[in-house]
């Protein structure tokens, strides 16, 4: 029997959420596929992939967004492609090399589904550098290899002060990577840890930074979908800078530059982005993100939380988020409704573009903007 619409939203959630892998979807596919169960969720519980209740969970959940509009959209080997995300997070068993090209010393200092980041010297001048490299496994996979190679393409093509720089790239054997500045500082999501949440003026004044690097790249035709607090960094001289651009693509490429086609973190992806249709991801989305990025600087919560990721999915989806000025009644009325604009639920709500939102964010920052 054919895969139909809430079969097809399952795996979306499931994928999107890490509980289920690419193997495991492809499996549940073919198993519903042959009539030897219903559907995706009794599929997942009797094989044991996940407990009953979270396979009930989804299910609630690929029912509600079946009602909604988008799983005509939604092709199986699309979902099983972003099911790599499951396993990106485990740990590799193999050694990475501590020089690539003209550049030694590496070591690890951070990790996530599309890259490891290690930090190394230049062999002629010493100056130090950030070198991403593709995850082995993802080797395997001439698809993988081609995305790398487009996310290099497309964040080189971007030159910007808000914008980490990359200088270089290459391959060695079964090793690709590109080389980007060293960002001596920290990132905003430390920030927020550390402190428990920012003082109004510097929450915005770093989203309105982010946002004229995320203005120059949506010019370029370049949409980030992955804008959240970790991926906005605040080096020691106050400069701010994006990074990973890992999950970008571009307006007119008919390829995405990252597995899948919802891959993100659900709690700063917009409406649009979780229901997985990419002719609505645009500009707007990631105004969005931004958005949910200067609640929880202001606030120190994010608007929107869960027990689990398809919990927040939903929430994101059906809930409204509380107004900053109501969780934190330390952020003036102003900047909250900013906030509010940037994050509504409709994309048309919301600015039209990024230089509108650093328009506004300027005002409240310099006291020029009005309450309307």
């Amino acid at each position: 029997m054919p895969v139909n619409r809430y079969d097809r939203l399952f795996a979306h959630v499931g994928s999107i959420t890490g509980l289920l892998t690419a193997r495991q979807v492809e499996e549940l596919f073919s198993i519903v596929e042959t009539g030897e169960v219903r559907d995706m969720a009794t599929a997942a519980a009797r094989r044991g992939f996940l407990p009953a209740d979270v396979a009930a969970a989804i299910g609630i959940l690929a029912s509600e967004l079946a009602a909604r509009r988008i799983a005509e959209h939604i092709e199986p080997d699309t979902i099983v492609s972003s099911g790599k995300a499951g396993e990106a997070g485990k740990p590799d068993t193999q050694l990475y090399p501590s020089a690539l090209g003209q550049y030694h010393k590496l070591k690890q200092i951070a990790r996530g589904a599309m890259g490891i980041i290690f930090r190394g010297e230049r062999r002629s001048d010493g100056q130090v550098v950030a070198l991403k490299v593709l995850p082995l496994q993802a080797v395997t996979d001439p698809q993988d290899i081609e995305r790398f190679k487009r996310e290099i393409e497309t964040i080189t093509s971007l030159v910007h002060p808000n914008i980490v720089r990359v200088f270089d790239f290459g391959q060695e054997e079964d090793f690709y990577y590109y080389v980007m500045e060293f960002l001596d500082g920290r990132s905003l999501r430390e920030l927020i840890y550390d402190r428990g949440h920012l003082s109004p003026y510097h929450g915005a004044e770093i989203i309105r930074d982010a946002a004229r690097g995320v203005a120059f790249a949506h010019q370029h035709g370049v949409i980030h979908r992955d804008l959240k607090p970790s991926n906005v960094m605040i080096c020691k001289d106050g400069q701010v800078k994006i990074v990973d651009f890992g999950l970008a693509f571009h307006k007119t490429s008919q390829v995405l530059t990252a597995t899948g086609i919802s891959l993100g973190t659900p709690a700063y992806m917009s409406p649009e982005q979780i229901e997985g249709d990419r002719a609505d991801v645009n500009e707007r989305s990631d105004i969005y993100s931004l958005g949910v990025s200067l609640f929880e600087a202001v606030t120190g919560q994010r608007p929107f939380e869960g027990e689990n990721q398809y919990d927040v999915m939903k929430r994101v989806l059906f809930d409204q988020p509380r107004g900053a000025s109501l969780v934190n009644p330390g952020v003036p009325e102003d900047l909250s409704r900013i906030v509010a604009k940037a994050m509504a639920r409709n994309p048309g709500d919301r600015y039209e573009h990024a230089g509108a939102l650093i328009g506004e964010l300027d005002a409240f920052i310099e006291g020029t903007g009005g309450s309307g």
